[in-house]
């Protein structure tokens, strides 16, 4: 097999001796209750919007998708497993499906299952080969999804499957192998068509470690706890809240932006009673023999506590919601690229990205008006102040979108403002912690939904307030 010099200067030459170490967890695996072997995701539909209340099997366990489309399976089998999720909405089963290599006694973080009409569904399936021809097991096929990868791994005879994937999407789908240089490809899947695409591994003598990644910055938000709990309606309006700001800090999702969630089971919350999230952004980059990026995390300048491996080369976000993340804390953040060639028998990454950090507020909580209640003329929204935050923005809902089903985010645009470019009134400074409306006019007897986002003066860390909603009258 021929391949070309890449970026870095690779060597490439067809290396029969070349050691590919078998990955931890491999075969089937047992289940024992109590092991601490977990698999945590996320299910979402293919625009990345959340979906609650998924059916979520796989290893042996069984759970359902909480309102930000979380899950978490506990005490799981390890080895290679199938995990998939299943759904019915408007009457119409929905499901997708990923194949996983489950480490034993650990938290096996990241799975994205992006569900969608089974009627609308398409695949792929291949063989994947190395340098001389021979088939190739254990090699894992990365098929880039709005949140993280979903993933098939070929057999021992080389084969792999991926179904269940969304048609008229064109997918990026990349196949790696520890000990070899990754094969990138893209598809466009079609209803009820299963694509043939197989990939060929070469083999290359590195050159050089890769690059620390770039540009590495942090969007931080602080979430009353009541809105964690909340029906996955509200959970969607929060999303859209979040993927709105990021929008404003220049982080909108790319065809490159992939992103892997740092899962803990759910049920518990920051001492401060609240939840906190850093999302993490670096500026992709593909490199032939990217294996992943591992995460180090701190309380002190240049950490080197790895909190994560990313096993996804298509992998430039990360969302950290470790319930031990605490507001009033400053945390440090760096990012290493790990190289297929030389992971894992040396351990050898690539040099670390300069650090970023992160400063979760404390959570802020609506004081007026209260939910439930009925307002005559136009209310004025009182909240709790936030140390830190130099304004408080303030967004008013005419309805409650269910993001699940609605074709665009613009779906859960507020009535005031209408425009979140340009605010007007609804944009308090810090120092006031209330505001009369002067939005549109209010109808009566309809129910409208609020809440307030704080923000820091860097519009890079926020507290948002549990959704509120009122009656006009």
């Amino acid at each position: 097999m021929t391949m070309s010099v890449g970026v870095r200067g690779w060597a490439v030459a067809a290396l029969g001796g070349l050691l590919v170490l078998s990955q931890p967890g491999c075969g089937g695996g047992g289940r024992t209750p109590g092991s601490g072997t977990e698999v945590s995701g996320v299910v979402t539909d293919v625009d990345g919007k959340s979906v609650a209340g998924a059916r979520v099997s796989g290893a042996g366990v069984t759970t359902t998708s909480l309102s930000n489309g979380a899950f978490v399976l506990t005490d799981t089998r390890s080895g290679i497993q199938t995990i998939s999720a299943t759904i019915t909405i408007n009457g119409r089963p929905w499901s997708a499906e990923t194949r996983m290599d489950v480490v034993a006694a650990e938290q096996n973080r990241g799975v994205n299952l992006v569900v969608c009409d089974d009627g609308y569904q398409g695949g792929i399936e291949g063989r994947v080969i190395g340098p001389g021809g021979g088939s190739l097991s254990g090699a894992k096929i990365f098929v880039a999804g709005p949140i993280a990868s979903t993933m098939a791994i070929s057999d021992a005879s080389g084969d792999y499957r991926v179904s269940r994937l969304t048609s008229g999407v064109t997918y990026t789908v990349t196949c790696s192998l520890a000990g070899y240089v990754n094969h990138s490809q893209t598809v466009k899947i079609e209803r009820n068509v299963t694509k043939a695409v197989s990939f060929a591994l070469g083999s290359g003598l590195p050159q050089g470690a890769l690059p620390a990644p770039q540009n590495l910055s942090t969007l931080t938000w602080t979430v009353a706890d009541t809105v964690s709990r909340a029906p996955s309606q509200a959970a969607g309006l929060l999303e859209w809240v979040k993927r709105n700001y990021r929008a404003r800090a220049g982080f909108a999702r790319s065809a490159q932006a992939r992103q892997v969630v740092n899962l803990q089971p759910a049920g518990r919350s920051t001492p401060l009673g609240s939840v906190v999230e850093v999302d993490l952004f670096w500026d992709y980059q593909s490199w032939d023999d990217l294996f992943g990026a591992v995460i180090h995390r701190g309380q002190a300048a240049r950490p080197q506590f790895e909190i994560a491996l990313l096993r996804d080369p298509l992998a430039s976000m990360f969302v950290d919601t470790d319930y031990a993340l605490t507001p009033d804390t400053t945390y440090y953040y760096n990012v290493a690229l790990v190289d297929t060639l030389k992971f894992p028998e040396t351990g050898a990454k690539g040099a670390s990205s300069a650090d970023a950090t992160a400063n979760p507020f404390r959570p802020t909580y609506i004081v007026a008006p209260r939910a439930g209640s009925a307002v005559s003329g136009d209310p004025t929204f009182e909240w709790a102040p936030v140390s830190g935050a130099t304004s408080y923005q303030i967004m008013v809902w005419n309805r409650f979108p269910d993001l699940q089903n609605t074709a665009d985010i613009d779906g859960a645009v507020p009535i005031w403002p209408a425009n979140p470019s340009a605010p007007g009134d609804s944009l308090v400074p810090a120092g006031r912690t209330s505001q009369r409306y002067t939005g549109p006019v209010l109808v009566r007897g309809k129910t409208y939904y609020w809440l307030v986002v704080a923000s820091d003066a860097g519009a890079k860390t926020y507290s948002v307030t549990e959704i509120g909603k009122f009656t006009a009258q």
